[in-house]
């Protein structure tokens, strides 16, 4: 039997030292680096090629986009953020410091009535800078003052919610985004809102007058209430009146044949918002030179009856005395 052979020498500088060669090895298989080596660069290239044209389609919607909303928001646009300035200048200074009552001659309040105004209430602890504008004029605060002065009216926070696609920020919103997704969104929501809004926003925007309400107390009928009237075409002041809200007094009737509510224990007064709000619509009539509205000097309310119990008799369903000998 033959001695096994001897192991190999390290030879000094082997770049496998104490390891096989690989050629010597025949049971291993050969790299086919002719075929491997395209595989791989396939591989690479293809998220890099992928992302430049997706890079590419994305700069091309983006500034698609950006030129069919210049078009298309070319009329309607300018006007609308001309007036939304207006209303944010408005709105901060009248709640500054109040100036006096003022009334244009041309201002009446027949003509206030012959069609709808743009309306709005704010609170004055609410608007510091023209960005507060909105979000305090968003609130659905109970209001009646537009009631109690017979206008009919189309709330101004439906044109600033519903023109958002008209403001820089939208364009803003295009040009940061960066996937055709987000870009098809914004493109699919601006032929939406066009659709859906444009001729809402003409309408708000052909109103003669603006009417805003402030209140200066954080609930209305803790406090005054200014009126502002504006020449909204113009872009000027027609009336400033102010109103105490505590002069009205609100007495419920009931209608015969209808069903009455529940008693009340006493008659609203003007800490109500019905009071309250036809307080201040009274002294803006007064300010308009309009006779204030209701019956003036009325009695006051009898005092509420006290309950006594069940042994109290109602004199309506009390039987008749018999007043025969």
């Amino acid at each position: 039997m033959a001695p096994p052979p001897d192991p190999p020498v390290d030879e000094p500088g082997s770049s496998h030292r104490g390891m096989i060669p690989r050629e010597e090895l025949s049971f291993l298989p050969k790299i086919k680096w002719r075929f491997w080596l395209p595989v791989l660069a396939i591989l690479v290239a293809f998220p890099l090629l992928w992302g430049i044209k997706r890079d590419r389609e994305a700069r091309r919607m983006r500034e698609q986009l950006l030129r069919e909303h210049a078009a298309l928001t070319a009329r309607l646009g300018p006007d609308y953020l001309a007036a939304r300035r207006f209303i944010e200048a408005s709105a901060l200074e009248a709640v500054g410091p109040y100036a006096g009552d003022f009334r244009d001659p041309s201002l009446t309040l027949e003509g206030m009535t012959r069609a709808p105004v743009l309306y709005g209430r704010l609170r004055v602890h609410e608007v510091h800078a023209p960005a507060d504008v909105a979000a305090s004029i968003r609130h659905r605060y109970p209001d009646q003052v537009s009631s109690c002065l017979g206008l009919e009216t189309l709330f101004a926070r439906e044109l600033f919610d519903k023109g958002a696609f008209l403001l820089p920020s939208f364009v803003d919103a295009v040009r940061g985004a960066n996937s055709t997704e987000r870009l098809h969104a914004l493109r699919e929501d601006l032929i939406f809102r066009l659709r859906r809004d444009t001729a809402m926003l003409v309408e708000h925007l052909r109103r003669p007058y603006l009417v805003l309400v402030v209140d200066e107390a954080r609930a209305s009928v803790d406090g005054p209430t200014r009126v502002y009237v504006y020449d909204l075409p113009a872009r000027r002041l027609l009336l400033r009146a102010r109103g105490e809200g505590t002069d009205v007094r609100v007495i419920p009737f009931r209608m015969a044949g209808l069903p009455s509510p529940p008693p009340r224990a006493r008659p609203l007064t003007g800490s109500s918002v019905s009071g309250h709000d036809c307080s201040v619509a009274n002294a803006t009539r007064q300010v308009l030179g309009v006779a204030p509205m209701g019956m003036l000097h009325a009695p006051d309310a009898p005092a509420p009856v006290a309950d006594a119990g069940p042994a109290a008799t109602d004199a309506s369903t009390a039987p008749a005395l018999d007043a025969s000998p």
